[in-house]
């Protein structure tokens, strides 16, 4: 597979077109039985672009239209108005299906087939000989850790099962590009760890990879790049959706002398002076040590430092209130 055969180098894929680019995407869901006043307007005007090698995390309350983006890039549906292209092609084109894998949010399988036979159909779909469809099934056993129960029948799977089943199929074309819907759904907190060692080592192949998730903090140990979406439309991309870099430093000290050791630092800065405890005013990590060092020179007897700055969870707070 390319996750151990691919020689892609990082500015061979800098040069390659995007993996994942949207122009102006409107989705307008309508229903011909009832009047047209009566219709859902999932997407406005969605433009982005995603890179080989990049990991994107898309967030947003229910409803902000995350599904139905994924859906039209995967080329599952047509956009109102817009285009969508996978590396460069059309995404309901026999090119684009060839370089996309997309997991969706509630997989579902034959009750009666085993995990086994479900990957050997898939295999065979991808037009591989009988011996290649052998290795490549237990490969993604393997990879997915579904030795368990890779000849139990799928109705009697739990969510985590049928989750791991799902990410074995949409990765077993090798793809250029992954779309996620919830991957982490049911999954154990080994299975999320394994999910996660994946996700990373198909980055560093190469592989665009789009993750739509209400797990924030399990985003946040994947990528530092998120698409904000609310009301079916781009609030923020990128910088403008990651936590902030500034925060408030906590410094625990000893009161002796404690008073001139706080006048070093500006007043603006100082957002509170306790009796054993400064807040202050940061603006990334390589403030904290400059800030630690000049109090510490001020004569001031540090005995703990605590940084508080935003988490994920707290930007997507902020993101909803901005965007509401």
């Amino acid at each position: 597979m390319r996750l151990q055969t691919d020689t892609t180098t990082v500015r061979d894929i800098d040069t390659q077109p995007a993996a994942v680019k949207c122009e102006g995407l409107v989705k307008v869901y309508t229903n011909p039985f009832v009047s047209r006043a009566k219709f859902v307007c999932a997407l406005q005007e969605v433009s982005l672009s995603v890179r080989r090698g990049q990991i994107v995390g898309l967030i947003g309350p229910n409803g902000a239209g995350k599904s139905t983006l994924l859906s039209l890039m995967g080329g599952f549906i047509r956009p109102t108005r817009g285009r969508v292209a996978l590396c460069g092609h059309p995404p309901r084109s026999r090119a684009a299906r060839r370089s996309l894998g997309y997991m969706p949010e509630h997989p579902a399988f034959v009750g009666r087939y085993s995990a086994r036979a479900v990957l050997r159909y898939h295999a065979a779909l991808l037009g591989l000989s009988v011996e290649a469809v052998a290795c490549q099934v237990d490969q993604s056993i393997e990879q997915l850790q579904m030795q368990d129960f890779a000849d139990r029948a799928c109705a009697e799977f739990s969510q985590g099962m049928k989750q791991r089943l799902a990410l074995a199929i949409a990765i077993m074309n090798d793809p250029h590009v992954l779309l996620l819907d919830e991957p982490s759904n049911g999954l154990d907190p080994m299975g999320i760890i394994q999910l996660r060692e994946l996700l990373i080592r198909l980055r560093h192949a190469g592989t665009a990879i789009v993750v739509s998730s209400h797990r924030l903090g399990e985003l946040e140990k994947l990528t530092s790049t998120y698409l904000f979406m609310h009301r079916g439309r781009i609030v923020s991309f990128a910088d403008g959706t990651a936590p902030r870099r500034d925060g408030r430093l906590h410094v625990g000290f000893i009161p002796d002398g404690a008073g001139s050791a706080g006048r070093v630092l500006p007043s603006a800065r100082v957002l509170d002076a306790g009796e054993s405890e400064l807040v202050i005013a940061v603006e990334d990590s390589e403030d904290v040590a400059e800030t630690v060092g000049t109090l510490v020179r001020s004569g001031m007897r540090v005995t703990s430092v605590r940084l508080e700055r935003e988490t994920i969870e707290d930007a997507f707070v902020r993101l909803c209130n901005e965007g509401a």
